[in-house]
């Protein structure tokens, strides 16, 4: 429904004003103007009636608040069609009868560039940005992208900017020929000026109609073959989209939209689209925390480190621009070195090591810090962490050993400065502000925040997980498989290392500490009494810093230990006929299970998160619980019960499993019951 305020029209999502005959369109949605169907509709509904309005001579489509339009909200494309498409949409824009102008300000990413790309013309701020993402989601963009792009500006800058995924203003050099004025204000203004000439003159191109791109046929071509090549023979949406734009040049423009269209929708619905797109909203919903509803948040600006070896923990803190401090004399020489190195690598520059090294001092300071953590050893020496200032929070870090106990706990997922993940340990008796003021300081350093809530999380949410892990891997080793046949199979499940790799890395001492709390979590036996981890720790093969572990590390790399060596079984002959990789899926998916059956993870998407995120857990796949629905728990359900005989702990299905199965559920909601 339309109303009117003042001069100025307006429904929930549209804003309508004309200025001497031209139309006004402004997308006004929070959050982002994303392209819902209601949006949609109302912007067709728009262009309609000014179709038909005799006094408006031009349109101006353009955006209210921080930007144009972040596209097509992500959960749209897991459910029914709605209508109209913004493919509908994109052809009502380049058919109109009159001319169609866009202002671009902000940003226009994915769907929102289909739609600047259908106008007659673009007007654009210096400094707003556009971005084409879908491949970073195992998608292609459509709606016309792959055929209008490549006529405005050629083979060689659709394909960059496709395949890329990147993020480009609108400045760059090689959108010249797609904007039709840059300006270095609100592009409104401009945008109604061209638009009423565009109307005077009576003329105006369709991308549809342009030719630019297309002039040189050989460079287009040599643009797509580069691309080939470089790509080394490209599949999934990287393969579709230089099908697409190849089809820009041989097919005309009509059949080149139904060629895309085909593709698109091929593409949507590919289990790899499919995970990536529940990974990125699953992230999203991550930090969703109730201490955030309501509860007082404190800038945490100041942060004291207790504890030895957080040179990556200060150096992710001081290029967030924290002020940092700590009794270990010996992290600011890490710091320095580590800053010397991005500095020799390009990957800084001099004035900015400068600025952060100012803001590192290596002295205790009580009284002084807004957050201290406390990441000394579980045996704690002598002394006591520096004091908060008043209305200061104490946190526990945790450095390896687990968070289980703590009031309030914080682990960053290490080497803090490219692990984008933390756990926030929510122990009885946390203040809601202190565990809300953590989960800020995540947000505004990076970080994806899952919480976990304690005692239920026992030593930490991620160290559970990977626990089962490890101890199902032992347990395969136990019964004749080797450790490299078992990591082999730990990645073809979609992890990027096996967990015998990831235990040599760590240090197997403190991975047997640590695996001795989760054994004793779940009832299973700890692996520091017998077995191939207490054998690997007796013979003083200890991990890759000692050169051996389960595998020997020379300088050029990991290899099987020549007494860990052999063939060991044929995945056939694991108990009850689990491949390896099956086994190790189903123990990821019964912890899992236990976790959530005892409130210790707000949500099971959390999980997939921490697997993605916390340790290289394919995005393709979507993560271990993500991968269970999809292949159907009851297959899963079956191989816990054909391996319980191997570790009751580990593989006896939890309660809330049989349960699903029985209902015909899965973790992310009604799912077939599909055996494969």
């Amino acid at each position: 429904m339309w109303c009117r305020t003042g001069g100025c029209v307006v429904t929930r999502q549209i804003q309508l004003d004309t200025q001497d005959g031209v139309r006004i369109v402004r997308l006004d949605r929070p959050v982002a103007n994303a392209l819902t169907p209601d949006l949609r509709a109302d912007l067709l509904q728009a262009l309609r009636e000014a179709a038909e309005d005799s006094a408006c001579r031009a349109v101006v489509i353009c955006g209210i608040g921080p930007g144009f339009s972040s596209g097509v909200d992500l959960t749209e494309y897991d459910q029914p069609a709605a209508t109209p498409s913004v493919s509908a949409l994109c052809a009502e824009i380049e058919a109109f009868p009159k001319p169609v102008v866009v202002a671009l300000h902000g940003a226009a990413l994915g769907a929102a560039l289909a739609l600047v790309l259908a106008a007659h013309a673009r007007v654009a701020q210096a400094g707003a940005q556009i971005a084409l993402p879908e491949i970073g989601l195992g998608m292609m963009p459509g709606a016309g992208v792959t055929q209008r792009l490549p006529r405005l500006a050629g083979a060689g800058v659709a394909l960059d900017l496709m395949l890329s995924g990147q993020t480009v203003r609108t400045e760059d050099p090689r959108l010249a020929d797609v904007f039709d004025r840059l300006v270095g204000i609100a592009p409104e203004a401009e945008a109604v000026a061209l638009a009423r000439r565009l109307a005077d003159e009576g003329q105006w191109r369709r991308s549809c109609d342009c030719e630019r791109g297309l002039e040189d046929p050989l460079a287009y071509r040599d643009a797509i073959a580069a691309a080939e090549q470089k790509l080394q023979k490209p599949s999934g949406a990287a393969g579709d989209i230089l099908r697409a734009v190849e089809a820009a040049q041989l097919l005309p423009f009509t059949q080149g939209l139904n060629f895309e269209q085909v593709l698109f929708d091929e593409r949507l619905q590919s289990p790899e689209a499919r995970a990536q797109r529940y990974v990125y909203a699953a992230e999203r919903r991550a930090g969703g925390m109730p201490e955030l509803r309501g509860a007082e948040v404190r800038p945490l600006r100041r942060i004291a480190l207790s504890g030895t070896g957080l040179g990556d923990v200060a150096m992710a803190f001081l290029e967030a621009g924290r002020e940092v401090r700590t009794e270990d004399a010996d992290l600011a020489r890490q710091v320095r070195q580590a800053c010397m190195r991005a500095v020799r690598a390009g990957r800084m520059e001099t004035d900015e090591m400068q600025r952060r090294l100012a803001r590192l001092v290596p002295e205790r300071a009580d009284d002084w810090a807004d957050l201290v953590l406390d990441g000394r050893a579980e045996v704690v020496p002598q002394g006591v962490p520096a004091r908060p200032a008043e209305s200061g929070i104490t946190a526990l870090l945790d450095s390896g050993a687990g968070l289980g106990g703590a009031r309030l706990g914080l682990r960053l997922y290490r080497p803090a400065q490219t692990l984008k993940l933390a756990e926030i340990a929510v122990g009885e008796g946390a203040a809601a502000g202190d565990v809300a003021s953590l989960a800020r300081l995540c947000a505004e350093t990076g970080r994806t925040a899952l919480r976990a809530a304690l005692p239920a999380a026992g030593p930490g949410l991620g160290h559970v997980m990977m626990g089962v892990l490890c101890l199902a891997a032992l347990d395969l080793v136990r019964e004749g498989l080797t450790p490299l046949r078992v990591d082999q199979a730990a990645q073809r499940l979609g992890l990027r290392h096996g967990p015998f790799l990831l235990m040599d890395i760590e240090g197997l001492a403190q991975v047997a500490q640590r695996l001795g709390k989760v054994a004793t979590m779940i009832g299973a036996r700890p692996p520091d009494r017998d077995g191939p981890l207490a054998e690997r720790l007796a013979r003083g093969a200890t991990g890759r810093v000692a050169g051996r572990g389960f595998y020997d590390h020379p300088p050029e790399g990991p290899r099987p230990s020549r007494d860990m060596a052999g063939t060991g079984l044929d995945p056939g002959e694991v108990p009850g006929g689990v491949a390896p990789r099956d086994a190790l899926h189903a123990a990821l998916v019964n912890g899992a299970a236990r976790l959530l059956a005892a409130g210790a993870v707000q949500r099971a998407s959390d999980l997939d998160v921490l697997m993605v995120r916390g340790y290289g857990y394919e995005r393709l796949h979507g993560g271990p619980l993500f991968q269970a629905d999809q292949r159907g728990l009851l297959a899963v359900l079956k191989d816990m019960k054909a391996l319980r005989a191997v570790s009751e702990p580990l593989w006896a299905p939890q309660p809330m499993i049989e349960a699903m199965v029985r209902n015909g559920e899965g973790f992310f909601g009604r799912v077939a019951l599909a055996v494969s």
